[in-house]
C-alpha cells in the first residue's frame, strides 16, 4: 500500500500561524461587536480590552509567522 507524502514540517507550521492568527482576529471581531451591543459600559470596556489583546497577540504570531519563513529561506 502506498503512503502519501508528507508535507514538511515548517509548511505546516507556517500555516498553523496564519491560522490561528485568523482566528484570533475573529475573536476581536467578535468581542468588538460585543463591546459596540452591550448597554453595560464596564462589559463593553472588557470587550474592548479583550479585542486589542486578541490583536496583539495576532500581530505577534504573524511575526513569528515573517520571521520563520525569512529563516526557511535563507537557512
Amino acid at each position: 500500500m502506498r503512503s502519501l507524502p508528507r508535507e514538511p514540517e515548517r509548511r505546516s507550521a507556517i500555516g498553523s500561524f496564519m491560522k490561528m492568527a485568523k482566528a484570533i482576529r475573529k475573536q476581536a471581531q467578535t468581542a468588538e461587536r460585543v463591546a459596540s451591543t452591550t448597554a453595560d459600559a464596564f462589559v463593553a470596556n472588557q470587550m474592548r480590552s479583550l479585542a486589542h489583546a486578541f490583536r496583539s497577540q495576532a500581530e505577534i504570531l504573524k511575526k513569528k509567522e515573517k520571521k520563520k519563513k525569512k529563516q526557511s529561506r535563507s537557512g
